[in-house]
């Protein structure tokens, strides 16, 4: 089974229904009353991996993988497709300064209602729980050592210890894709504040949660074979997820 995403969570297994299998036997809390849905649900692990389920009525399901995030942020989302959303993270002071926006997986999806990407209606999430699973990463040292590094170029501009980009919703913007071609991947690159190894409880797979400081501070997930401290830079592609909550409300 080939999933970076799922892989970064400990979510590793022969195949993806053997691990299905294993996540409804452990227990998946769901919503069977979403019109137009068969499922929506959700596996929580107790280290904090998850995984996303998601079918519409008469077709296949769609897995995706998650993580619970210790970092809110109150923001404004407006979930385009499915699962997809573009996110808004503001400050929480009296200016409620836009902090970062960008494109993201949510695994909640029926606590955000389905807009149009280009027009005005959004949800306005007062602790939107934000998380990133690192896909293709490189892990330095500390800063000085990113900054030297080829990594740090990127297409001759220079990248900085604290680079959040959404590709995808740059290339919505330009029109160069259409919101079905739309990803959650984030090219980011951040300090590792605080770092601790976690064993998924499902597959005994270890990963890292670590928190991270870019241009917001993040709660991510790093695969065991890159082992980071706090001090760390790392960079690379990212999946971000999003949750506001829905399925520790109902644990």
């Amino acid at each position: 089974m080939d999933s970076p995403q799922l892989h970064a969570v400990g979510f590793d297994a022969p195949s993806l229904d053997s691990l299905i299998a294993a996540a409804f036997d452990a227990g998946v809390r769901g919503i069977n009353t979403a019109p137009g849905f068969a499922l929506i649900g959700a596996y929580s692990d107790p280290s904090g991996a998850r995984m996303a389920f998601l079918q519409r009525s008469g077709q296949q399901a769609t897995t995706t993988a998650a993580l619970v995030s210790d970092t809110p942020f109150r923001a404004q989302v407006v979930r385009f497709t499915d699962l997809l959303a573009k996110v808004a993270l503001y400050a929480p002071d009296g200016e409620g300064r836009l902090l970062a926006e960008f494109l993201s997986l949510v695994d909640d999806p029926v606590a955000y209602p389905q807009y149009e990407l280009t027009g005005s209606e959004s949800t306005v999430v007062p602790a939107l729980g934000v998380a990133a699973l690192a896909i293709d990463v490189e892990a330095f040292s500390d800063e000085a050592a990113f900054l030297v590094s080829p990594a740090a170029e990127l297409g001759g501009a220079a990248m900085t210890a604290a680079t959040l980009l959404s590709p995808g919703l740059y290339a919505l913007r330009a029109d160069a894709i259409g919101p079905g071609e739309a990803s959650p991947t984030l090219l980011m690159a951040g300090t590792v504040v605080a770092v601790e190894t976690r064993r998924n409880a499902l597959t005994g797979v270890d990963f890292q949660v670590a928190r991270l400081r870019s241009a917001v501070e993040l709660t991510v997930a790093i695969p065991a074979e890159h082992p980071v401290a706090p001090g760390s830079v790392v960079y690379g592609t990212w999946f971000a997820t999003c949750s506001a909550g829905t399925w520790d409300r109902t644990a």
